[in-house]
């Protein structure tokens, strides 16, 4: 019985350095993953400074984007025979200059109703293509464009769109 507590113990010490050594390479790559999670989730802070786009609505190369404005999401019923056919849809404006934010905000419901009334007449072959899309975009703007004084819509994202 004596000789069984000795060789027990030295079971133990091999088994302690291997899990030891385990243990270790898992914390490791835990704190790597936390460390990339962080890095990747958390804004760099340079959400200040004018971003820039490429192509898309903003036409072409590299292009400053100036101030932007969200709106709330629309979801209107697209023009159908039977109805059944609705637009979920989310827009951000890009504006020609600072000074024009206050106006928008200002004249945001006058904004949204021609926005959804334009949607509404809207056909699911008129705006399902990415030409429609491109057209949407410019009527939107055109539309907004007649009720600003100080400012102008420069763009018009479409950050959510989904047609059922």
């Amino acid at each position: 019985m004596a000789d069984e507590k000795p060789e027990a113990k030295e079971e133990s010490k091999k088994k302690s350095p291997a899990l030891l050594i385990v243990a270790g390479g898992v914390a490791l790559f835990l704190i790597a993953i936390i460390i990339i999670v962080v890095l990747l989730v958390l804004p760099s802070g340079e959400s200040e400074q004018p971003q820039r786009v490429s192509g898309g609505a903003a036409g072409g190369a590299e292009a400053m984007l100036g101030p932007v404005v969200d709106l709330n999401q629309f979801i209107v019923n697209l023009l159908s025979a039977d109805g059944r056919r609705f637009l979920k849809i989310k827009i951000s404006l890009e504006l020609s200059h600072k000074n024009a934010g206050p106006e928008v905000e200002n004249k945001m419901p006058l904004i949204r109703d021609a926005i959804i009334q334009h949607l509404s007449s809207k056909r699911f072959d008129e705006i399902s293509t990415e030409s429609g899309k491109v057209r949407l975009r410019k009527e939107i703007e055109n539309n907004i464009n007649r009720y600003l004084i100080d400012g102008q819509v420069k763009s018009v994202f479409f950050t959510d769109f989904v047609i059922q």
